[in-house]
Formats: structure tokens, C-alpha cells, sequence
């Protein structure tokens, strides 16, 4: 294809139309993805003029596109900016200008900028389809007749506003293995941001030498035989797994006879399943000790001085929920050092991982929910913000670890909304943020007003919330604590390796304790103890702890 063909090529409205939505599904508002679809066009006009020739147009473009959101992500998260209508005109203006320092012809000039006219009509009408559904409470076909475009358009365009990126994860080619290549799922607990060895590891050629060590420590040369891989490439490999994020903490350690051993726990999955099953035995008689809790703590959890109207006891717990589990997993630990691994001091670190092995032929059952939180100081108007979601089986994670509330538009909304804030106080661009922010469940809309729909309360009131969680003059807990202590002390001696003893709070809470959270919430859907979920993506288990204004 020449360049003038793909130029021509670039007019496509369907095209167009599906790099804005690419775009659009990655920003928070229409005019952020304006701007990165514009950059997207000019970064292909460019690339256009440099080639003699394009074979594949369309890879050629996705390629660029992808390496120009890259780019965009880092600029916008060094220095967060929200656009606006009033940045509208100012953008268009300066990608004329790099247009006309671009291109000579003036025929090719007007074609571009028919192009970018077509862009920013595209950033127009996703606007209007977002604020028609979420703010004016349209329906799918109203909108379409109102903007006289397809209903099929209009759910494409509000599915494309769900800010769901999946980190794609690349993988080596398996030809090169004597062996069937493993999987391993991590899962963590702590701090990750800044000493999580995990992100060394997302490449099965990465894992499956992990997964080598995990029986007896070995050298360069026998993995580099077992992997019928070059020794540079596996000792280079070997030095990053040793070597982690932080170069303190990796998936393996290089000993003094130099091999190379685990340094974190790795189970297989049949492991993983039978220390499972311990726990997850006395289920029914956990989740009886959780109905007596909320029994007993109902008009609490009802008349608790929330900054948000809550009425439901089975939405409320699920903010409580994980909490519930952690104080089971907590007592078992106790237990397990005072009683089963007295001999040894537990180890101490900010973040801890290990890792599950499996095959696809296993189909795993790992029903992991996670709970991460974030923080912020001096943002949306209070001197300190919290905020917590748990995520799995029936809900989606809203965000992880590391998240900056300043740069969240939908938290900031509302945070702005605590109290209640009319629609007709917002711009524009507000409107469209609220939208998003109903539409994930942060919000909820009452006539003309917006509020949280998610639990908000006071920072002073947060140990009492927590409180809410157990039974302080219980002793079933402590009973049941100590069954599963026993039963599973002797398991975690035969499993965990001499040199990793140290680690078997950690076995407790990443390997042998994660499924029954996962057990615990199905039970008590199916018993209406908590609310079934409206949507995936939804309000239950987002947690917000706000401190008084700055």
C-alpha cells in the first residue's frame, strides 16, 4: 500500500471509529481519548511518509497505536491532566499546526484535517451517549433515535467506557521444552508497589526455571539441560529471578555452592487443592459463627453514622466480609506459632508472594478474591483518603495496589459527592466523570442529585466499623481456629521446604487459606447473608475512609 492509500485509508469512518474506541476504553473522559486518538493519527502520518511501501496497513497501524499509548500513560501519570471543552479548540489547533509542519501538499493537509474533524465529531457523540444513559437516564433505543445512530453503536460505545485494561502477558514459544511446560499463579499479600519479584516472572520460560528449583536446588548447566536452552540465556534469566524488582527479594537465591533454590513457597495445585480442604471442611460452621455476628451486630451495622445512606445489611458486609476471614486466618496463625512452630521465627518483609503450579489440563480452581487499598494524602478537599475493594469470582477489581486517587476522576467525583452534589452543579465534562463513576457503581443518582453508593465513613469511626466484623465475647471462633490449626500444622511440616520453614504464616495465608473467602462469600449469597451482586463491576466491597478537610 503507498501512502496515499493510506492515507485514503485513514478516512474510514469505521476505522476512525475504532481507534477513537481503543482510545476511549483507556481514558477517563472523551477529551483525554481525543487527544490520544489525534496523537495516535499524526504518530501513523508520520510512519506513513517514512515507508516506501505498507504491507499490512493494520498491523502497521495497531503497532503504532499501542506504542503510542505507552508514551501517553507515562506523560499522564507523571503529570496528570483532565481535560475540557475549553481545551478543545486549543488541541485541534496545535495538531493543525504539527500537520502543516508535517505535510507540504495542501491537498493532503485538508485531508488530514477532515480526519481529525472526524475525531473530535466521534469524542462528541461517546460523550453524549454516556451522560444520555447515565445522567438523563435514557434507554438504549432513545438514544439512538435522538442521536440517529444504531442501537448496536450506542452499546458499543458505552461498552468501550469501561476502564478495564488487562495486562497482556507475553509467552515464550513451548517448542523448546522437553518437558510440559507449567503455569504458575501468584498471589501476594503486603505492600507490592516497589518489591513485587512477581512482574520478573511473566513469561513461562521464567516460570518453568522457577518451577525447576522447586524440588532440589540446581546449577546453571542442569536447568540449562532440562530447558535445552543456551547457558547465557539461563544464567541471565537466573540473575533476574535472583535479582527480583528491588534486588533484595526474587523468586529464587543463589546459594553458596551456587545453584540456585526457591525463595518464595511453590505448591503444585494438588497441593494446594488437600491444604485447601482443611480449612474449607468447617465451612458450614463458619459461616454459622458469621450469621450469629451479623445477628448480634445488626442494629450496629444498621445505625453506624455512615457519610452514605446504607440500609442493606447483606450490601454492608460486603465491606466486612474479607475482614471476617482474616481474623479466622489470624487466630489459626496464632495458634500455629504458639503451639506447632514455636522453634521458629516467622519471617518479616513488606510485600511476600508464593506461587501455585498448574497445567491447563488441571483446570484450576482457584476462587482467590483480593483486597487492595489505597491511600492519599490532602486530595478531593480531606486531609487523608482511604479506599479498599475487594475483587474475584462475582466482582470485578475496581483498582490495585499503587493506584493514585489524585489521578482517579471517579474517586475524586466521589469524594466531591460525600453529601450530595446536584447535576446541575456539573460541567460538561463533570457530567460525563459521573457517568463513569454510575456506571462502576461509585455513585448513585437520586432525582437530580448524586451521592455514594459505596460505604463512606469517617476515619475516627474506622476501628468501630472493623469491630463490626467479630464477636469480641465469642469463643467459637477461637475453637474452630484451634480444629484447623491441628489438622493443618502436620500437613505444612511435610510440604514446606527446611530452608522456607520460616515462612509458614505465609503458607497459611497465601496456600492454605484462599479459597475460603472465596467459599464463605458463595455460601453466603446462596443464604442471603450478602447481597448477590447487580452487575461485576458494581459497588459492593469498596470501602471509602475519609479524614476532615484540609
Amino acid at each position: 500500500m503507498k501512502a496515499d492509500e493510506a492515507l485514503k485509508a485513514l478516512e474510514d469512518k469505521d476505522f476512525l471509529d475504532k481507534i477513537y474506541r481503543f482510545s476511549y476504553h483507556r481514558c477517563d473522559t472523551s477529551f483525554e481519548a481525543e487527544d490520544l486518538c489525534s496523537d495516535i493519527i499524526l504518530a501513523v502520518i508520520s510512519a506513513i511518509h517514512k515507508q516506501e511501501c505498507i504491507e499490512n496497513f493494520y498491523a502497521f497501524v495497531w503497532t503504532i497505536a499501542h506504542r503510542v499509548y505507552a508514551d501517553y500513560s507515562r506523560e499522564r501519570n507523571s503529570e496528570r491532566r483532565v481535560l475540557g471543552f475549553e481545551d478543545s479548540d486549543i488541541l485541534l489547533e496545535a495538531k493543525d499546526n504539527e500537520i502543516d509542519n508535517l505535510i507540504e501538499e495542501a491537498a493532503e493537509r485538508e485531508q488530514i484535517s477532515r480526519i481529525f474533524k472526524e475525531i473530535t465529531f466521534l469524542a462528541g457523540m461517546y460523550r453524549e451517549v454516556m451522560v444520555m444513559f447515565y445522567i438523563d437516564g435514557l434507554k438504549v433505543k432513545e438514544i439512538a433515535a435522538r442521536l440517529d445512530i444504531s442501537e448496536n453503536n450506542v452499546k458499543q460505545r458505552l461498552f468501550s467506557a469501561r476502564n478495564s485494561i488487562r495486562k497482556e502477558v507475553g509467552t515464550m514459544s513451548e517448542r523448546n521444552y522437553i518437558l510440559k511446560p507449567v503455569k504458575l499463579a501468584f498471589m501476594g499479600t503486603g505492600l507490592p508497589v516497589g518489591n513485587d519479584p512477581r512482574i520478573k516472572a511473566e513469561r513461562m520460560f521464567s516460570q518453568n526455571l522457577v518451577y525447576l528449583c522447586k524440588d532440589r536446588p540446581k546449577s546453571a548447566k542442569e536447568l540449562s539441560d532440562e530447558l535445552c536452552m543456551p547457558m547465557p540465556y539461563v544464567e541471565e534469566e537466573l540473575d533476574i529471578q535472583c535479582h527480583g524488582e528491588n534486588g533484595t527479594y526474587g523468586l529464587l537465591r543463589r546459594l553458596e555452592n551456587g545453584k540456585y533454590a526457591l525463595n518464595i513457597l511453590l505448591a503444585d495445585y494438588d497441593e494446594y487443592d488437600k491444604a485447601n480442604l482443611i480449612s474449607e471442611r468447617h465451612l458450614p460452621e463458619f459461616c454459622g459463627i458469621v450469621k450469629n455476628i451479623i445477628r448480634k451486630n445488626k442494629e450496629k451495622l444498621l445505625s453506624f453514622p455512615y457519610l452514605s445512606s446504607q440500609t442493606d445489611v447483606g450490601f454492608i458486609m460486603w465491606s466486612l466480609i474479607s475482614r471476617t476471614c482474616w481474623i479466622l486466618n489470624g487466630k489459626i496463625n496464632d495458634i500455629l506459632n504458639d503451639k506447632y512452630f514455636s522453634d521458629i521465627v516467622p519471617v518479616e518483609r513488606n510485600f511476600s508472594t508464593v506461587a501455585i503450579a498448574y497445567t491447563d489440563e488441571q483446570q484450576p480452581d482457584f476462587s482467590f478474591y483480593g483486597c487492595d487499598e489505597i491511600n492519599a494524602e490532602a486530595v478531593g478537599g480531606y486531609k487523608q483518603v482511604l479506599v479498599s475493594n475487594i475483587y474475584g469470582k462475582h466482582i470485578e477489581e475496581h483498582f490495585n495496589c499503587g493506584h493514585n486517587i489524585a489521578n482517579d476522576p471517579k474517586l475524586l467525583m466521589t469524594l466531591r459527592s460525600i453529601g450530595g452534589i446536584s447535576i446541575d452543579e456539573l460541567s460538561e465534562n463533570e457530567k460525563e466523570i459521573a457517568a463513569k463513576a454510575l456506571e462502576c457503581g461509585y455513585l448513585r443518582k437520586k432525582g437530580n442529585m448524586i451521592e455514594p453508593k459505596i460505604i463512606v465513613i469517617d476515619i475516627k469511626d474506622k476501628m468501630d466499623f472493623y469491630d463490626l466484623s467479630y464477636d469480641i465475647n465469642s469463643s467459637e471462633m477461637d475453637e474452630l481456629a484451634g480444629k484447623i490449626a491441628a489438622e493443618l500444622s502436620g500437613f505444612m511440616r511435610s510440604r514446606i521446604p527446611e530452608h522456607l520453614m520460616n515462612e509458614y504464616r505465609i503458607y497459611m495465608e497465601l496456600i492454605a487459606g484462599t479459597r475460603m473467602l472465596s467459599r464463605t462469600i458463595d455460601e453466603c449469597i446462596s443464604e442471603g447473608v450478602l447481597s448477590k451482586p447487580e452487575s461485576r463491576l458494581g459497588a459492593e466491597g469498596v470501602l471509602m475512609v475519609v479524614e476532615g478537610a484540609h
